[in-house]
């Protein structure tokens, strides 16, 4: 099903080919032309392989998503046994929805991932129910109270934080992958606020199908930190994951449409 809706996505429609494109140029200006096709042609592959292993949450059992994305599961375990509450920094790196769902079924706190909300109430109906298939809760961005349901449980919270803030009010603007982007400070925030340990997740691509979640503990108390060095190292971070498998991250996003001067 991933290998045809590859060649509706790269032969047929093109789909945002012109975006995947300008985003590869300027974040690799050291490579040729046929390397960054190379890199397309690849993206495309595990751009489609990502919609189809989301489905495929609707079904898959416990034992089998715990076989295809393997993690480092003891540094939440060591967290919990210290009484502390959890914020889990990652990307847009495949296969996110998957990674997820597997630490709530690998740790023993509760998993709550933040979400935005779309136009399309179908949608994320059928992106609720992945979501927390394996027990995890959804905390929505446009929901005023929506943390409260924290109060009086050990917590992860998931944020993917490389993706365009809605609103701009209080961003980072920081150089990322040869061009300046805005970046959500909330995150740090939300973990300096609550005394919080903070870990970043990386996601690597073993093989078709297969995955390794590696997290890294930054810190067991967020609020030591001054201002913006957690979301700096977070970009660091991310850009490391981006140039190890380039073909691992999604360049159909927009994530430069906004400049800092507009």
């Amino acid at each position: 099903m991933s290998d045809l809706l590859y060649v509706v996505a790269y032969y047929i429609t093109d789909y945002r080919k012109p975006v995947v494109w300008d985003n590869l140029k300027h974040a690799f200006p050291e490579k040729t032309d046929a390397e960054l096709r190379k890199i397309r042609k690849a993206y495309y592959h595990s751009f489609c392989d990502q919609w189809i292993e989301t489905l495929k949450l609707l079904s898959i059992s416990k034992e089998q998503l715990n076989k295809r994305i393997i993690g480092n599961w003891e540094v939440f375990a060591e967290l919990d046994k210290e009484g502390l509450n959890s914020y889990a920094m990652l990307g847009h790196t495949f296969n996110w929805e998957w990674a997820c769902v597997a630490t709530q079924y690998n740790c023993k706190q509760q998993f709550a991932g933040v979400f935005m909300p779309t136009e399309q109430k179908g949608f994320d109906r059928l992106l609720s129910q992945v979501r927390t298939r394996g027990g995890g809760w959804l905390i929505s961005m446009k929901a005023k109270k929506a943390f409260q349901r924290l109060q009086g449980v050990r917590y992860i919270v998931g944020l993917i934080a490389d993706q365009n803030p809605s609103n701009m009010n209080g961003t980072l603007w920081a150089e990322f992958m040869h061009r300046e982007a805005p970046f959500f400070k909330g995150p740090e925030q939300l973990a300096r606020r609550n005394k919080a340990a903070v870990v970043f997740a990386g996601i690597k691509k073993i093989r078709r199908g297969y995955y390794e979640v590696n997290l890294e503990l930054v810190t067991k108390d967020a609020s030591i930190y001054t201002d913006s060095v957690i979301t700096q190292d977070y970009i660091a971070f991310m850009e490391k994951q981006i140039r190890e498998q380039p073909e691992n991250w999604m360049w159909t996003h927009k994530r430069w449409k906004y400049s800092k001067n507009d």
